[in-house]
């Protein structure tokens, strides 16, 4: 169901996905599993961003941060900064989102499996809209900048 819930997201159907991955998040809390948590709350919490609803966003997204630095693994995090970075947009805060996006991109660069083509819909789109706000220069200076940035100690807001 988490997989038909992605690919409804993708797809701009909002209210499918949320009704395929509420009750995987369910299981997921009731097991205990973080790992499975984490993916499940980045992906609602794009959802809400893609609604527009920034508020929501962000929180799902704390939780879904919180939960992946809980596994300690780098790609987990990184997809929750990017998450995080798609709220900054959103709430006009571009310059920190460029730094998650570089944090977010140097973590998965780190474990020797930077993100695939067909899997960056959603860096590819907020990306976009960061660069759009701020320009190409700054927003590559502010990206290097994050990239500097340890995803452990990476803070999700300004």
């Amino acid at each position: 169901m988490g997989g038909l819930g992605m690919a409804a997201r993708r797809r701009g159907d909002l209210d499918e996905a949320e009704a395929h991955l509420r009750p995987v998040l369910e299981v997921h809390e009731e097991e205990g599993y973080q790992p499975g948590r984490a993916s499940v709350l980045a992906e609602l919490g794009f959802a809400a961003e893609m609604r527009g609803d920034a508020a929501l966003a962000r929180r799902l997204h704390l939780e879904g941060l919180e939960a992946s630095r809980g596994t300690g693994d780098p790609r987990a995090v990184a997809q929750a900064l990017e998450g995080l970075a798609g709220t900054d947009v959103l709430e006009g805060m571009a310059g920190n989102a460029a730094r998650l996006l570089g944090t977010a991109q140097a973590a998965r660069e780190a474990t020797g499996a930077p993100q695939p083509a067909p899997e960056r819909f959603d860096v590819d789109r907020i990306t976009g809209a960061a660069r759009a706000a701020l320009g190409e220069e700054r927003f590559a200076a502010l990206h290097e900048e994050g990239r500097n940035r340890s995803w452990e100690e990476a803070s999700p807001v300004p």
